[in-house]
């Protein structure tokens, strides 16, 4: 099995050098004082296996565990990395090399790198590796310093736990559990499929009856449709017969429309062809003659613009002619006063000339004398050569270095002198810089506030270019409009004509309808009380015998329901009196009852009066009665016969009516038809009437809708032109004050550049003001120096001979010294006011110059723009009058034109007289024709139901060849027998056919279900008597192992004591906990949990031992396991790992602080700490201590 070959360590904790530590197999152990860092190695190597955790590295974060140095140390890391290589030779590790090196690296973001042989790999991937060998940071053969002490006080519960854990007990009780929770799944399925079962089972046994009952019934069914589409066949082909005598009549009277019709288009022609004629002379021309006026008017508000533009350009040239005038007056003023300032500024330069020749010829008097003075001094100091010497030599020193402080005063004064200049000069133009940028500002918020103006009138301009675009699109639609409103106009009129004479028909025919809604209507606004109703709507017929009950009616289902015969007679006189039509009805009070007339009858297929299959309220009973009580309810023609020939009414399910005596009432029974639905309402035919006569009225006036949209035009067009009047001197002044803010900016950016230059300039003469000061501080420094040390010199000579000499010399040299200052202070204030005559005064001049010469220029190019403005305006006033006749002449052509127009409308209001005829004639045809297509349309309607009818009852078309198979008295008789045998059967379940094969189909799948959950059951509860029974086995197997080993080892570490393990519940050892039983030599057994601490401790030694037989490992890592032994047990404790290491061949990797167990070491690896780093020497002999 691999084992920890060699462990490098760099940067982790203590180790802020480079460490190495080589292993074999056998017993290491590791000892030091404590703090030297002896447990950092244990650290190392479980960060290294890819801990997590930094409290269990002893750390509060894990940037902590980087070297930091600490206060001795001049040593930063900004790493820490650890190697661990490990011996592969048996290959148990998956990598294919006899060695593997594992790294792991972290920086102070805690950020962590992890290595296998070199390359990069993730953390996950190392633990894999590493599990596969059954290395782990939290295996049981690593115990952490305080591991062994928790373990002596662990409970009886706590030590079965750690046995439980050693062996993956927890994998049996999930297994388990999950066993559990799926048998508990399983008996409520079985529940449920138990319940479906016998529900199911029910249900198919009633579905069976109702399957042969549906089949049955079907069959039935069939012949019954058979037998009826015979019949409707018979009836298809009489009716088809009639509708073809109709159409023939039809196309007769179609004939003579059509010869109407072509009259009247002919004329309709003849007068359209008078209007296109009147349109075109006369709208035509006055159309053209109105385009050319509207095309004048524009050209000469156009015109009218561009004077008022040239207008104000002359205004605005005149004016800013005027402003440049008035600056060119302020700057030649201005360059006056700096003319005058030049002058006086030479003027004194020349008399500070005259004063600085005066300084220079007094100053070389004064300096002719010191001289031969210090010519004379020298020579007495001759005697005193040595000295004199010197002191001559410091004189000359200090002379020339009077000389260089004087230059340096002189061009440090001209300098301040000239930096104060610039200075001034330099607020001047941040004022005028101010100046301007607040000008530009207003000149913005100007220029914003035209383009906002500017851009609303172009906004308006456009509004009002589409509505001009949208009139003249109107007006061309409307004139198309009118031409096809006269077309509309003329059909309208002629299908009014047709509805109207549809109207009358229908309102023959619907008279008793609209007189039952008038009396309703009455009824319901109380002008008539004690009307309930029409009888239909205040009874329910069951369902299946409405065709029976409207047979038997005969029409009174729709009577009107009154109270009694004066509520009756009211009725009857309003009807009369409004002439409404004839209807029926029945007063509840007073009527006879006619179920008394019916006497007892014995003929077999007699149901009972058909009023029985009537309900309603008890108070219309009598009128139930009334209308059906005589009517017995047949089940089939023969009983219907033989009822009729003794003498009673009575109806069929299929609604034939037998009357007393043989009479018999039958066809096809349909629901009533709504014609109403074929004729317009009265609202459509007034709508329509309406509608012509607005479109005769439009027609009238087109001319003065047409006039109104053109002066819309004009007046649109006029306000076009006054906008872009406006808008033209909108742009004017927004060019104006563009050209003010180029300007403005120009002018900015030039005061900026000329700032920029002085800033720097400044800068520049203020260093070297600041290096002028520097050179003249150290100066005097020199000069303070050498007059000491003359000083000093004198004093050591006799100066009697030269005192008097040198004092005049020294008076002179001070006369001299303020000569020369006063002589720079001249040349100072000479070379200031020239400076500013150069780069200020003349400056300025040269810029008024080329301002007052831009101004001419202006002003010249502004003159000649008026004078060809005024030149335009004259131009411009010409063209608008000669605009102005044209537009004169336009509109008096226009004036004789429409006059033109009259001549024409007589002729047309003849043409309109001979329509009129003919719609009349036009109208009596379609009467005709409508009567015609109504009968028509009633037989097709008939046609159309009884198709109907065919194809619900299976059939596409009629079949003539079995029309004369059959009589209907055959057909009619196998349908009552048909019709008694499915009143036998009674209601079907129609899905019962499919009903019962799902149910079916379900009962066999429910049984196969039932039969699955009882074998998953069965299976899940063997499958947890075998978990239980392995868990135990397993558990016992181990226990026993254990209690064995734990009483080797005790008997080892105590030399002759036993150790055993005791089950708190044998019968059931998972119930309880595992307790351990200790015996030392020459004491009496006891459980552990009443032994001293130290007993615990080799107790807790031993335990462990026992333990790792079931975690077996190739190297174990022990941090003071020894901690709490005595000398005795520590020693027992050494030969006890060097046996196990020596017989298993194994790794014991120990750190500890007795003697009595380093000295069974094989190999010995001593830490110690200096300057807070960790060191480490080893040796590899026994008996160290």
């Amino acid at each position: 099995m691999p084992y920890i070959k060699r462990v490098e360590i760099n940067g982790f904790k203590t180790f802020g050098l480079k460490t190495t530590l080589t292993f074999d197999k056998g017993f290491t152990a590791i000892t030091g004082p404590n703090g030297s860092g002896k447990t950092n190695i244990i650290d190392a190597i479980l960060f290294c296996l890819g801990e997590l955790s930094a409290k269990r590295l002893r750390a509060e974060s894990f940037a902590n565990l980087i070297f930091n140095g600490g206060e001795k140390s001049s040593i930063k890391k900004n790493e820490a990395k650890v190697v661990i290589q490990f011996d592969n030779s048996d290959g148990r590790l998956p990598v294919e090399t006899s060695t593997v090196t594992i790294s792991r690296e972290i920086d102070r973001n805690g950020e962590s790198v992890y290595r296998i042989n070199g390359r990069k790999v993730s953390r996950a991937h190392l633990l894999e590796v590493l599990s596969v060998a059954g290395i782990s940071p939290y295996g049981h053969n690593i115990v952490l310093q305080g591991t062994l002490t928790r373990m002596a006080e662990i409970s009886t519960l706590e030590r079965r736990k750690i046995i439980e854990d050693m062996l993956g007990i927890a994998q049996y009780d999930a297994e388990k559990a999950e066993a559990e929770a799926k048998l508990k799944e399983a008996d409520i399925a079985i529940k449920t499929a138990l319940g479906q079962i016998s529900e199911v089972q029910k249900r198919v046994e009633d579905l069976e009856r109702e399957r042969n009952d549906l089949l049955r019934h079907n069959f039935i069914k069939r012949e019954m449709a058979r037998l009826e589409s015979i019949k409707i066949s018979r009836e298809i082909k009489n009716l088809e017969s009639e509708a073809n005598k109709i159409s023939s009549e039809i196309t007769e009277v179609e004939g003579r429309i059509k010869r109407l019709l072509e009259h009247r288009e002919n004329t309709r022609l003849k007068r359209r062809d008078m209007e296109n004629e009147l349109r075109k002379l006369g709208f035509d021309e006055i159309e053209r003659k109105q385009s050319h006026i509207i095309e004048v008017q524009v050209n000469i508000r156009n015109l009218k613009s561009k004077l008022n533009e040239v207008l104000l350009k002359i205004d605005k040239g005149k004016s800013e002619l005027k402003r440049l005038s008035d600056l060119k007056e302020r700057l030649r003023q201005q360059s006056e006063i700096i003319n005058r300032e030049i002058n006086a500024s030479e003027e004194k330069i020349r008399q500070l000339t005259a004063v600085l020749n005066e300084l220079r010829g007094e100053i070389a008097k004064k300096q002719a004398l010191y001289d031969v003075i210090s010519d004379e001094i020298s020579k007495v100091r001759s005697v005193f050569e040595e000295k004199a010497k010197r002191a001559s030599d410091l004189e000359e020193q200090l002379n020339q270095i009077h000389k260089e402080k004087v230059i340096l005063e002189s061009e440090y004064a001209k300098i301040q002198s000239r930096v104060g200049v610039y200075l001034q000069r330099l607020e001047d133009l941040k004022a005028k810089r101010n100046d301007l940028k607040a000008y530009h500002e207003e000149l913005r918020e100007s220029l914003a506030k035209l383009e906002s103006i500017a851009n609303e009138q172009i906004k308006r301009m456009k509004d009002l270019q589409a509505i001009l675009e949208k009139r003249l699109r109107q007006k061309a639609l409307l004139e198309k409009e009118i031409k096809e409103a006269e077309r509309v106009a003329e059909i309208a009129k002629g299908a009014l004509i047709e509805f109207e004479a549809q109207k009358k028909l229908m309102k023959r025919i619907r008279s008793e309808e609209n007189a039952l809604k008038s009396i309703e209507e009455l009824g319901a606004l109380g002008v008539i009380n004690g009307i309930h109703g029409r009888l239909r709507n205040l009874i329910k017929i069951e369902k299946g015998y409405e065709k029976a009950v409207e047979a038997a009616s005969s029409g009174w289902l729709d009577s009107l329901v009154v109270e009694d015969m004066n509520v009756a007679f009211t009725c009857i006189e309003t009807l009369r009196r409004m002439k409404l039509g004839r209807i029926k009805i029945i007063p509840l009070n007073g009527l006879s009852v006619n179920n008394k007339k019916i006497r007892e009858v014995n003929i077999e297929g007699l149901s009972g009066r058909i009023s029985s299959f009537v309900k309603c309220d008890k108070r219309y009973e009598p009128a139930v009665d009334f209308v059906l009580g005589d009517t017995l309810l047949a089940l089939n023609e023969d009983a219907a016969i033989k009822a009729s020939k003794e003498g009673f009414r009575v109806t069929t399910l299929n609604g034939d009516l037998y009357e007393v005596g043989g009479g018999v009432e039958s066809g096809f029974y349909r629901t009533p038809i709504d014609l109403s639905s074929f004729v317009p309402s009265d609202e459509a035919l007034k709508s329509l009437d309406k509608a012509v006569d607005t479109l005769n009225k439009y027609l009238g006036n087109r001319e003065n809708i047409i006039a109104e949209i053109e002066g819309e035009i004009t007046r649109v067009q006029g306000d076009i032109a006054k906008f872009s009047e406006s808008l033209g001197k909108l742009m004017g002044e927004v060019e104006r004050v563009r050209k003010s803010i180029a300007q403005a900016e120009s002018q900015i950016k030039r005061i900026e550049n000329s700032i920029s230059d002085l800033s720097r300039q400044i800068e520049e003469d203020k260093a070297l003001l600041t290096s002028l000061e520097a050179k003249l501080t150290e100066i005097n420094k020199g000069e303070n120096v050498l007059r000491s040390e003359l000083e000093r010199i004198r004093s050591e000579i006799n100066l009697l001979k030269v005192h008097d000499a040198e004092k005049q010399r020294e008076a002179i040299a001070h006369e001299i010294l303020l000569l020369r200052q006063r002589h720079n202070s001249v040349e100072t204030e000479i070379s200031t006011i020239r400076s500013r005559i150069e780069d200020v005064l003349k400056r300025n001049l040269e810029n008024l110059t080329v301002q007052i010469s831009d101004i001419s220029n202006q002003m010249e190019s502004l003159d000649s723009e008026i004078k060809s403005a005024l030149k335009e305006e004259s131009e411009m006033r010409s063209k608008i009058e000669e605009l102005e006749k044209i537009e004169s002449e336009i509109s008096r052509e226009l004036n004789d034109a429409r006059a033109r127009i009259k001549e024409f409308t007589s002729r047309i209001d003849s043409l309109d007289n001979d329509l009129v005829k003919l719609d009349k004639e036009y109208e009596n045809e379609i009467k005709i024709l409508n009567e015609l297509n109504l009968k028509m349309q009633a037989i097709r309607l008939q046609v159309s139901k009884l198709k109907e009818r065919l194809e619900n009852l299976g059939y596409e078309k009629p079949d003539s060849a079995l029309c004369d198979t059959y009589t209907n008295e055959d057909i009619d008789s196998q349908l009552k027998l048909m019709e008694m045998e499915l009143e036998r059967i009674g209601a079907v379940n129609q899905l019962a056919e499919t009903q019962y094969a799902e149910q079916i189909s379900k009962y066999k799948e429910l049984s196969v279900r039932l039969n699955e959950l009882e074998r998953e059951k069965m299976a899940i509860l063997k499958f947890i008597e075998e978990i239980e029974q392995k868990k135990i086995k397993v558990f016992m197997e181990a226990f026993n192992k254990i209690n064995e080993r734990v009483n080797i080892y005790f008997s080892k570490l105590t030399g002759g004591g036993s150790a055993s393990l005791k089950l708190e519940n044998p019968e059931n050892p998972f119930a309880g906990g595992v307790d351990m039983i200790v015996q030392f030599p020459g004491k009496p057994p006891i459980l552990v949990s009443g032994a001293s601490s130290g007993e615990r401790s080799v107790s807790a030694v031993a335990f462990l031992f026992a333990l790792q037989e079931f975690s077996p490992a190739s190297f174990y890592l022990f941090d003071e396991i020894d901690a709490h032994l005595d000398a005795f047990h520590v020693e027992r404790l050494g030969e006890l790992l060097a046996e196990e290491a020596s017989k298993l061949n194994l790794q014991f990797i120990v750190i500890t602080l007795k003697a009595e167990m380093i000295s069974k070491a094989d190999k010995i690896y001593g830490v110690y700490g200096q300057n807070g780093i960790s060191y480490v020497i080893s040796t590899t002999f026994k008996g160290a201590a």
